[in-house]
């Protein structure tokens, strides 16, 4: 058993907090609180977070894309060394403020490939919850 708490916080009987029930559920949160952490939030490591929401107020150009698909690649590797990352895809949607990123990964000890999908959108709180 996993003994990290899911997010968000819940009760499970009193006074303890409900875990999260798989590695895949546990590494799929480490992956999208990277992505959606901004530089300089997490006190301990002021360069830890991807920061994602600001994509969205940039110019999208093809370097613009380049420049974040290295951003996203260099922060797994250095901060969650335990995912083999296959692909980052970042798929900018103009018409309606928004950006999509799928990121193909696998553990280092599994061969069962995963894929996060996070959309940011201007529109609502800046993400919607991701798929896997």
């Amino acid at each position: 058993m996993i003994h990290a708490p899911k997010f968000p916080l819940r009760f499970k009987e009193k006074k303890v907090f409900e875990n999260v029930d798989s590695t895949k559920e546990l590494v799929i949160f480490h992956l999208t609180n990277l992505l959606l952490t901004n530089p300089g939030e997490k006190i301990s490591d002021p360069e830890y977070g991807i920061g994602l929401r600001r994509m969205l107020f940039e110019n999208m150009t093809e370097g613009t894309i380049n420049n974040w698909n290295r951003k996203i690649t260099d922060s797994i590797d250095k901060y969650l060394t335990y995912i083999d990352l296959n692909d980052v895809e970042i798929i900018p949607l103009f018409e309606q403020n928004k950006v999509n990123i799928k990121i193909s990964f696998k553990l280092k000890k599994d061969t069962e490939q995963q894929v996060l999908e996070i959309e940011l959108n201007i529109g609502n709180s800046g993400s919607s919850a991701p798929t896997y």
